[in-house]
This record gives structure tokens, sequence and C-alpha cells, in this order.
């Protein structure tokens, strides 16, 4: 029996383990997809856009009343590769719906990425709300980068405020390791609860 060197040995390990994981993901995504479909709908959650806290590494942290975020930026870490995460939240007009809010949301990455290229538009959830999940590419000098984008209109908690609010992510696509970072979002996304 031939019996290749340590090197290949771990590198079929580690290639084994990162199949399972995938194939692991994917199977609690089709599942959490069949449980949406088989269970009724949920009601859509309100917003109170001045109750606002943050949780990290376990420690939360409450924002003062009457502080109402609008951007929220970071660097997330997933696997040893850095991602970035945004939530953006604005007032949305009372005619502004939420197709041609999503077209607008376009026209500013255009202008920020000059070689955007829409790749997927699909309609979604997020917080029970109807939601467009947007994926998109763009290059970073040679780099490329990969970008969803979840984009909804939620009433605020007092019933008179529409607010547009959408969640994104970017990697790049080219590190194996986030291979599994857009079913992760997608699941950190749906799991959005009112406290």
């Amino acid at each position: 029996m031939v019996r290749g060197n340590i090197y290949d040995r771990l590198s079929q390990r580690r290639e084994a383990a990162e199949a399972l994981a995938r194939q692991q993901a994917e199977e609690a995504r089709i599942e959490a997809q069949a449980a949406l479909e088989v269970a009724p709908a949920p009601q859509p959650l309100q917003m109170d856009a001045e109750q606002n806290a943050l949780r990290i590494a376990g420690l939360n942290m409450l924002m003062p009343q009457g502080f109402a975020f609008r951007d929220i930026d970071t660097t997330l870490e997933f696997a040893g590769c850095h991602v970035q995460f945004s939530a953006r939240r604005r007032p949305a007009p009372d005619g502004l719906e939420l197709d041609k809010a999503v077209e607008l949301f376009i026209k500013k990455l255009s202008e920020r990425h000059a070689e955007l290229i829409p790749v997927r538009q699909a309609e979604t959830l997020l917080a029970g709300h109807p939601a467009i999940s947007l994926d998109y590419q763009f290059n970073v000098g040679q780099e490329r980068r990969h970008g969803r984008a979840v984009c909804t209109i939620i009433v605020s908690a007092d019933g008179n405020k529409r607010q547009w609010m959408n969640m994104s992510t970017v990697i790049n696509p080219d590190q194996s390791q986030l291979a599994d970072w857009l079913i992760a979002f997608d699941a950190m996304l749906a799991g959005m609860t009112a406290q």
C-alpha cells in the first residue's frame, strides 16, 4: 500500500473537513428554507430607531435613549479572513417603493465602484418584511470583491415613519475560507429578532 507524504494527508484531511462543513451549512440552510416554506409567515417586526444596542464578544452595550443609528461599518473576522459588514438606516418617504429604493441603491453603488456588475437580485424577507437581496461584484485595484446587500423598508415602532434599511457584506471571493460566509450571513439575517 502506497501512502502519500504527510503534507498530502494533512491537505486531504483539511479538504475533507472543509467539504463536510460546507455540506452541513448547506443542509442547515435548506432546512431553514424548508421551515420557512412550511411555517406560517412571520409577523413583520417593527423598528424602534432610538432603541439600539451592540453585543460585542458577549458584552452588551446599550446606546443612550434618543440616539438613532444611521451607519454601522465594521470589519469581522471569519475563518481567519476579513469580512466587511455594514448596516444602514435612512428615513423612507411615503411614496418610495422597495424596487425603486433598490434602483437608487444600485445607482449609488455604481457611483462608488465604476466597474460594478450586478450578479443576482431576488426577493426575500428581512425581519418579516419583504426585502430584496442583491449580489454584485466590483474590483478594488486588481482584486475582485463580491458584495451582498439585503434591503427593505420597515415601519418604525410608532407606526408613523417608514425606514429604509440595508444590511450588507463584502468579501474577497478568491479566499477559499470564505466559501461559506454568504450562507452564514443569510442565516445571521434570518435570525434577526425584536428584543
